[in-house]
């Protein structure tokens, strides 16, 4: 499904060279802004007219060295207390000491709010119940097993006519179909490719999506649509291949032996070549993990990340009850 994809394929890396975090109202490194010992102290003086460094014992007077890796000119704990020392710096001191108020007192109120959520009964994310929590669902534990259920059944229909009838996976030479041109110019010429990829392990039951039966109201959502995407190496140029669009259709569709359609869920490629046939079956058959497996760890972050309300609106449900009805499940 394109939201797993696409969380699976974002890059989770972080910058080595990002500076010690510390607080944002003295420069402490030890401790944030929201557990600041000094700023409630601080905001106290204020309060009676009085500058905070005028006592011997504040913060100011005895601040810390800049650790080795923060700059050692601004934003450490000793620029700041020379900064604050000095009359000029008063009026920030009060403004930063005020803002650094306000996140203290935030955090508390948060504090307080989840402390009282605890005590409140539990409700489940996924299916709205009482007692539970999406962790111990019945309803998603069930849900999850029906589409992993219907993705093994829908990979060993995809294999059987893919890669077993067809002999269409990585490595197969298939004949494509490649149009150039404009217009009264436009022509179309048949070439052969070198397969090169396909997205298996991206693929389950809604990469058919039924598109035909399908208006804009009770379409399947885009986030859960699984794109087939096949490419291939065609005169030196690697070119993702799409499926021909049957006649009444305005998008193309793979279905099986007997007709069934299998998958209807294409990436966008204006120009691409469409297949035509294959010329040299491959011989690069897939695991038997791939027909098995039925993708539960992309099923359970779907519906980790989505209720049961929500995966009803956006049809997934209903498109499950008809593949299960049509194949008996």
């Amino acid at each position: 499904m394109r939201v797993f994809n696409q969380a699976n394929n974002s890059s989770s890396s972080t910058r080595s060279s990002r500076r010690t975090a510390s607080c944002s109202y003295c420069s402490d490194v030890e401790h944030q802004v929201t557990s600041c010992p000094h700023v409630k102290g601080d905001w106290a003086m204020f309060q009676a007219f009085n500058i905070p460094c005028s006592d011997p014992n504040n913060w100011v007077h005895s601040p810390k060295p800049p650790e080795s890796n923060q700059n050692q000119y601004w934003n450490n704990q000793q620029a700041v207390a020379r900064h604050y020392k000095n009359p000029s710096g008063w009026s920030t001191w009060y403004a930063e000491c005020e803002k650094a108020l306000g996140k203290i007192q935030a955090a508390e109120q948060r504090a307080a709010k989840a402390k009282d959520k605890t005590k409140r009964v539990k409700t489940c994310g996924f299916c709205g119940g009482t007692g539970h929590n999406r962790r111990d669902c019945p309803e998603m534990a069930a849900l999850n097993e029906r589409i992993i259920k219907a993705n093994a059944h829908w990979r060993q229909r995809l294999y059987t006519h893919m890669v077993e009838n067809l002999g269409l996976c990585e490595g197969a030479l298939v004949k494509v179909k490649v149009e150039s041109g404009h217009w009264n110019n436009r022509k179309v010429e048949q070439k052969i490719g070198l397969v090169t990829s396909i997205n298996w392990s991206e693929l389950n039951m809604f990469s058919y999506v039924e598109k035909n039966a399908r208006n804009w109201r009770n379409s399947v959502h885009d986030n859960l649509q699984a794109p087939m995407v096949i490419k291939a190496h065609i005169e030196g140029e690697d070119r993702t291949i799409l499926w021909p669009s049957p006649p009444n259709r305005n998008a193309g569709l793979i279905c099986d032996a007997q007709g069934e359609p299998l998958v209807d869920v294409f990436p966008y490629n204006y120009n691409a070549p469409t297949f035509a046939s294959v010329v040299s079956p491959s011989e690069t058959p897939l695991s038997a993990e791939w027909l098995t497996q039925g993708q539960a760890e992309c099923v359970e972050f779907v519906t980790k990340r989505y209720s049961l309300e929500k995966l009803t609106k956006w049809n997934a449900i209903s498109l499950l009850e008809n593949y299960e009805q049509k194949w008996g499940l």
